[in-house]
């Protein structure tokens, strides 16, 4: 079994790369982010441009604003759990790796692989890289999920999780999807079916009824 996971606002309380934004960026972020809900420009465009209006910046103070971060308090026994069968989580995020593995470093969780965009400290500032980047993405995206799903794991027993817009095409492609916040509502209104939870306890909770209706301890594949 996999979990394709997204991160900011799903795994963390809160959005890391919006409050990042809010902290850092010039106020001229907010309007690039309209154009962004708008669709006058991708979410790619959206992402280095409001990255270029970080200033004055570096690792050091990035790493005191990620200690700031929280996650939610069931993640790491989710993670657990999911192991306990010999399942697999994958992190799938429109974000940045950089913040994703300082985070969960800082909780001592282990996760089996990371998809996301990769933020650059150079000598001029920070410089976005999208090595997951599809051209052809439907919700264009740095980081298109769909393809990844497309490409790698169609052929698993597969659960996705997940809040936001970011998640709205792969979430509908994937046969039992975990949803809060807009994606939960994007998913309803499509006639998805799809299981609400708050967190990471609801979703082991959903989990282990499965396993107990499956009248064994292990999942198909």
């Amino acid at each position: 079994m996999v979990f394709l996971c997204d991160f900011d606002g799903t795994i963390t309380k809160v959005d890391v790369v919006d409050t990042f934004l809010e902290v850092f960026a010039d106020r001229e972020y907010l309007d690039v982010e309209e154009r962004w809900l708008k669709g006058e420009i991708s979410s790619l465009d959206c992402l280095s441009q409001q990255v270029s209006l970080v200033k004055d910046i570096d690792k050091e103070k990035v790493d005191y604003f990620l200690e700031s971060i929280e996650i939610d308090e069931h993640f790491k026994d989710f993670v657990e759990f999911v192991k306990t069968f010999s399942g697999k989580v994958f992190i799938i995020s429109d974000g940045f790796r950089y913040f994703i593995e300082k985070i969960l470093d800082k909780h001592g969780i282990k996760v089996d692989l990371i998809l996301s965009n990769e933020l650059i400290f150079t000598e001029e500032g920070l410089k976005v890289e999208f090595p997951y980047y599809y051209p052809f993405c439907s919700a264009k995206m740095g980081n298109c999920k769909c393809k990844f799903y497309e490409k790698n794991i169609h052929h698993e027993k597969l659960y996705y999780i997940g809040d936001g817009r970011s998640d709205f095409c792969v979430a509908t492609k994937v046969e039992k999807v975990f949803a809060k916040g807009k994606l939960y509502e994007y998913l309803k209104s499509v006639g998805k079916k799809v299981y609400k939870f708050e967190n990471f306890k609801d979703i082991i909770k959903n989990l282990q009824e499965e396993i107990k209706n499956d009248g064994k301890r292990t999942f198909r594949t």
